[in-house]
């Protein structure tokens, strides 16, 4: 989240409620409802997120948190695919992939591959090799032409409206920061 710019730097005050998918705190028990929470309070760091014993946050679980019934000095690191997915399929990361594409289109430069390499640079704090930029540059070729024959799939990745100015280019820069995201050096940086 700090990398797409969207990181809330606020330090103290109450529990917040970041996206989640709908129906995690569906129980027949009582009416409870997860109120996602406005403006940049959804976007703080995760040590403020509600946690409910019964219904946990997803996207922790999926990342090996534990299950705070005792102190655990060190957590085990795991990459897997349900890992992945959840980078790949949640509303956060994708909020986070979408506002990533926004900077690397605005800041990154004149060209594709100076944009690439603003994007790659941000996250893995590196400049990347030449076939690095060559991959990445052929996916956003690649993305660009299906989001140009397809309008209304770039609207839908992005929550736009299919009138969008430049909506094929930024859904395309928002695969490519997806995939710069969930490169594994990007998870598990030492």
């Amino acid at each position: 989240m700090e990398v797409s710019g969207l990181l809330s730097e606020h330090v103290g005050g109450p529990s917040v409620y970041p996206d989640q998918p709908d129906g995690i705190w569906n129980t027949p028990y009582n009416d409870e409802a997860w109120q996602t929470s406005k403006g940049t309070d959804k976007y703080r760091r995760g040590l403020y997120t509600f946690w409910k014993r019964t219904s946990p946050y997803p996207s922790f679980l999926s990342f090996d948190a534990t299950s705070r019934e005792s102190c655990t000095v060190r957590r085990l690191r795991t990459n897997t695919p349900l890992q992945a997915l959840t980078l790949l399929n949640d509303t956060v990361y994708l909020t986070s992939a979408r506002a990533l594409a926004t900077k690397m289109i605005s800041f990154g430069g004149k060209t594709a591959e100076d944009k690439i390499t603003y994007g790659f640079r941000s996250i893995m704090a590196r400049k990347p090799a030449g076939p690095e930029v060559k991959r990445l540059d052929q996916l956003l070729g690649q993305e660009e032409n299906k989001f140009n024959g397809d309008k209304a799939a770039a609207a839908k990745l992005l929550a736009e409206k299919p009138s969008t100015p430049n909506l094929p280019d930024q859904a395309a820069y928002t695969i490519v920061a997806q995939v710069l995201l969930n490169l594994d050096e990007a998870i598990t940086k030492e």
